[in-house]
């Protein structure tokens, strides 16, 4: 008589072996997943400073000047969200405050040529600074 004494399973080795390969995984995708996430809050950053220069420009060629930040908020043509609005001032951006619009008019008065937005950006490749600027018309 033989007998066979052959177990079915997975060793201790083996299974620790898969733990460490899902931490690995795991760990890898929470990192990528952060880039993403800061990515993608420039990118509605960028999105939103388009938005109100186009504002002031079509706000420019309806009544022939530059708008004010009371002006552009109150502009019906193209209106802006509130929570853009809400961000709009003109003190520079800062790190611990990054949902902030700087709104400036560029040239001097009564005949501004132009008008700028700055805000930050998260994301930067080394050779950039986080302060971006969008801006339209001239001497900006």
């Amino acid at each position: 008589m033989i007998s066979s004494n052959k177990t079915k399973g997975f060793t201790l080795v083996e299974l620790l072996i898969v733990i460490v390969v899902i931490a690995i995984l795991a760990a890898i995708s929470i990192a990528a997943y952060n880039g993403v996430s800061n990515k993608a809050r420039d990118g509605e950053r960028l999105a939103s400073a388009r938005d109100i220069i186009n504002a002031a420009a079509v706000y420019n060629s309806e009544k022939g000047h530059w708008p004010t930040i009371a002006e552009l908020g109150s502009f019906n043509t193209i209106k802006l969200s509130d929570q853009i609005k809400n961000r709009l001032g003109t003190t520079t951006p800062i790190p611990s405050d990054r949902s902030k619009y700087k709104y400036e008019l560029c040239g001097t008065a009564p005949g501004f040529t132009g008008a700028k937005v700055t805000y930050w950006k998260e994301v930067t490749d080394g050779h950039e600074t986080h302060e971006k600027t969008v801006s339209s018309g001239s001497g900006c």
